[in-house]
């Protein structure tokens, strides 16, 4: 429930060039999610994992981080789905 401090901690924990990846699934349990998932797509679902990489940064958020630096670089979404003609593969 609190994605950015989770973000932010896996930045602090996350050895120096090590990789993060975040996956999620298109299905959805209305009863489950959140407001802000249930009415997005695929699509607005990768915008805002990407934006959870991005606004954890010391600079937006005013955590700690004794370089000053962006936890996360080279933040990138890729559709791993099956669907046909759905953008299979597409790096975002």
């Amino acid at each position: 429930t609190k994605p950015l401090v989770v973000f932010q901690e896996i930045g602090r924990v996350l050895k120096p060039g090590g990789t993060f990846h975040v996956l999620f699934s298109n299905r959805l349990f209305l009863s489950k999610a959140v407001a802000l998932w249930t009415g997005a797509d695929d699509i607005d679902h990768a915008f805002t994992v990407a934006s959870y990489f991005y606004f954890c940064s010391p600079s937006s958020s005013g955590s700690p981080n004794p370089n000053n630096s962006m936890l996360f670089t080279d933040i990138r979404a890729k559709d791993l789905s099956v669907r046909k003609n759905k953008g299979a593969g597409a790096i975002i």
